[in-house]
């Protein structure tokens, strides 16, 4: 049931039809199967749909909840057809947190989470294609980079070379050239 009413949610995340639900207690239950039997759909209207009744902070904290899930499943129970929803989710995190004034709270979630990002890079590189492996790498490099510049941590700048290698390592395996970074 729960897979239905997060799909709702979150339809342009295709991967989330490989999770297994079964142990997820979202936040706002009652919420999600209103939104879902409203026949609403997407991110926005979701947002919308939850300013009326309980407030957007919902949207965060489901948001937030379905992350850690994701981690969990990976973490402990070494299943990847969550990495590509996690990062999905981290992303569109990262996203909302920072379009609703959610700052403070996107800077403590990319201190928590983003090593777990980053132990999800070696079965990424070995499980995906060599384009999909890229991008997937490079969206997460990015991030940790951000948490690099932004914490003052040997940690953050650790997981960036980390991070680094693997991407590097992956390119020249499939034979793709870094893009030219731009630094501003």
């Amino acid at each position: 049931m729960e897979k239905k009413l997060i799909k709702a949610v979150l339809p342009e995340i295709l991967e989330l039809e490989e999770v297994d639900f079964g142990q997820f207690s979202p936040p706002y239950p009652k919420l999600l199967r209103a939104f879902w039997e409203s026949g609403g759909r997407g991110l926005r209207e979701f947002q919308k749909f939850s300013e009326e009744s309980v407030g957007k902070k919902a949207v965060g904290q489901l948001l937030i909840s379905l992350l850690q899930y994701l981690l969990i499943l990976h973490r402990r129970f070494n299943e990847y057809s969550v990495v590509k929803p996690a990062v999905k989710v981290f992303i569109t995190l990262k996203g909302w947190l920072n379009e609703n004034g959610f700052e403070r709270d996107w800077e403590r979630l990319l201190s928590s989470f983003i090593g777990y990002l980053v132990t999800m890079v070696p079965a990424i590189a070995e499980k995906e294609d060599c384009e999909s492996a890229n991008a997937y790498l490079t969206v997460i490099r990015d991030l940790t980079e951000e948490a690099s510049k932004r914490f003052d941590s040997d940690y953050y700048d650790e997981l960036l070379q980390g991070v680094e290698e693997s991407l590097k390592e992956l390119r020249e395996k499939c034979g793709i050239s870094a893009p030219e970074r731009k630094r501003c």
